[in-house]
């Protein structure tokens, strides 16, 4: 049991030193830009197509991403899903995309279609994704954390401020969603993007049955095949509704070193000096990007970059 070892050392390690360093700020009412952080898109298997280019049979293809290519309808391969998460002790998968901006992670889009409806409103309504200990424990090496209630629980908040009260509360009430909505436990894990800074995917397996203990490295094992085989089908061969046909959104090299910089959190300013151009230029590129992506404000802007696929030309080789 080695791996379980491990995977239990480096969720035991990262709960208790990341608490302190990423726990952020409660929010109640406030806007995204009170906030600091834009409200995540939920979109559902009904929002997807999958392109005439897919190729249900191409050499490499993994037999579950075949699967689900062959499916002949959203509710087929909802069934599919629901089937293979059962075999191996889950009940719901969680899949959405985050960034690390202004030194907190935060949510950028969540695929409802095989996530339990209940957590997946309370989680976002409330904001819970603030307090969410297991977000800030995934191990930076990309092992997943394996985890239940009972841990959560026993993973102490400090004291030291009224903040840090406020948070323990919210906590609180991240815990009694759980059991409210019939979570006990589960294993996440989190893939850096190749394309976009900052941003990761996060995959999350949950489970109604107590206790972490019957998740054995067998069912890590096949928990990740799964996972992975679901992230290929997404990010690769699927496309949400109204991208088809969509225009390759060009930028120049310096909006793309200004984007870079942008989603590090940096103001107009910063950008200016590190990349040594006026605050004027900056300001025009930054005008400029806004209305490429449609976008009103700064927030909206780290949004829809982080939200585009790969066929978006940001980021890459101009």
């Amino acid at each position: 049991m080695i791996l379980a070892t491990l995977l239990e050392r480096a969720a035991a390690t990262s709960l208790a030193t990341d608490k302190n360093r990423d726990a952020l700020p409660a929010v109640d009412d406030a806007t995204d830009e009170q906030a600091g952080g834009p409200f995540p898109q939920l979109y559902s298997e009904e929002q997807l197509y999958l392109p005439p280019s897919a190729d249900r049979h191409a050499h490499g293809v993994p037999g579950i991403v075949g699967d689900l290519l062959d499916a002949g309808s959203a509710e087929e391969r909802t069934y599919l899903v629901q089937c293979m998460l059962n075999a191996i002790g889950f009940d719901w998968l969680g899949y959405g995309t985050v960034t690390y901006l202004r030194g907190h992670w935060w949510p950028l889009s969540f695929f409802t279609g095989y996530a339990n409806p209940e957590w997946t409103q309370r989680y976002f309504s409330h904001r819970l994704y603030e307090v969410d200990l297991r977000q800030q424990g995934v191990p930076a090496s990309g092992l997943p954390l394996v985890w239940d209630i009972e841990q959560i629980e026993a993973t102490p908040f400090s004291t030291a401020t009224s903040a840090t009260e406020n948070a323990a509360g919210r906590r609180q009430r991240f815990l009694d969603d759980l059991r409210a909505s019939g979570v006990r436990s589960g294993l996440l894990f989190r893939l850096a993007s190749p394309t976009q800074v900052n941003q990761h995917t996060i995959i999350s397996l949950q489970s109604s049955e107590p206790g972490r203990r019957w998740i054995t490295d067998g069912v890590v094992g096949q928990a990740l095949t799964l996972g992975l085989s679901l992230h290929e089908y997404l990010s690769r061969h699927s496309r949400m509704q109204g991208d088809a046909g969509g225009a390759r959104i060009e930028i120049s090299t310096t909006q793309q070193y200004i984007l870079q910089h942008l989603l590090q959190g940096r103001s107009d300013k910063e950008i200016a000096n590190r990349l040594d151009l006026s605050a004027h230029t900056v300001d025009y590129h930054m005008r400029q990007l806004r209305r490429r992506f449609a976008a009103r404000n700064r927030v909206q802007l780290v949004n829809a970059v982080q939200q585009g696929d790969s066929d978006f030309g940001v980021l890459g080789d101009s």
